[in-house]
């Protein structure tokens, strides 16, 4: 045998030893131990470098959602690691194992009835993370909130009111709900279109103008106003193409009347707007003469 051939069978015989059934298991233990401490080191690094990038911007009204970079990159670094955990697992069972086949099937049956829940929210996992990305708001059962985390088995949600602001509360969700219960999307991003109402109560004693003069006005000012609603500028609100408002009354007992105003645009452009047409509602009010005590 030459030196070739030697160094050659040296090698195969080490290798063999290497990734024999004793040193396997041994190498897959030392990867999961290797991958979670790099997703450890990484996630902090990439915490540490957001943050102190974002933390003069803060207050940025062009960014308020900065923290959700974090959220997406921590998102990658799970799915590689779930991703590497079951390829090293599922190798381990199939070249491995040598237990019977209908041992494994009643096992297996045994596992699926026992962890009916957690093996549904492994199936969830992969659907819930095709179907939705991290900083979408939803609706699930009777709670709101923006996805921030798809894990094997929750999905953390940062829970949101109806204007879009964090509640300052946390859910944690097990993945099964999102194969039992209702999932509703919420277009509540600072440049989403919204619809906002604007209720303004009129009576005759409040202000200089009647009531049929008060309303043409306010009309000509929406008119003048607010743009013509197109399918490009209409969000979901549909029933708003060809409309600049809508506008609806009210008549109380009371004799009081409420004027109801539909606006649909983004969030900041309607708060201007809304600005702009209390400015105007209150140029008409009858100021009041103060109280004597």
């Amino acid at each position: 045998m030459t030196t070739i051939d030697h160094i050659v069978a040296t090698l195969f015989d080490s290798t063999e030893k290497l990734w024999d059934k004793d040193s396997l298991i041994i190498w897959v233990i030392f990867a999961v131990i290797l991958i979670e401490t790099i997703a450890i080191f990484l996630k902090r690094w990439i915490k540490a470098r957001i943050f102190a990038i974002q933390k003069d911007l803060v207050t940025d009204t062009e960014n308020p959602e900065y923290y959700l970079e974090y959220y997406r990159k921590w998102q990658i670094i799970d799915i590689i690691r779930f991703a590497v955990l079951f390829v090293g697992l599922g190798t381990l069972i199939v070249t491995r194992t040598s237990i019977g086949a209908n041992f494994f099937v009643i096992v297996a049956g045994a596992l699926v009835i026992t962890f009916r829940d957690f093996i549904l929210s492994m199936v969830a996992f992969f659907i819930v993370l095709r179907r939705y990305k991290i900083g979408e708001t939803i609706w699930i059962g009777d709670i709101q909130g923006q996805i921030i985390s798809i894990r094997m088995f929750t999905v953390w949600l940062l829970g949101k009111d109806n204007d879009g602001d964090n509640t300052g509360r946390h859910f944690t969700i097990p993945g099964h709900k999102f194969l039992t219960e209702t999932i509703r999307r919420e277009e509540l991003q600072v440049e989403s279109i919204r619809k906002e109402l604007i209720r303004i109560p009129y009576s005759h004693e409040s202000y200089s103008l009647n009531f049929a003069d008060f309303n043409r006005e306010l009309k000509n000012v929406l008119n003048t106003m607010l743009p013509m609603i197109t399918k490009k500028n209409c969000g979901n609100f549909q029933t708003y193409i060809g409309y600049k408002y809508k506008l609806d009354i009210d008549y109380y007992e009371d004799k009081c009347i409420t004027i109801t105003v539909g606006i649909i645009g983004k969030w900041r452009k309607n708060v201007e707007r809304k600005e702009q047409i209390v400015e105007w509602t209150e140029q008409y009010r009858i100021q009041k003469p103060p109280k004597e005590y």
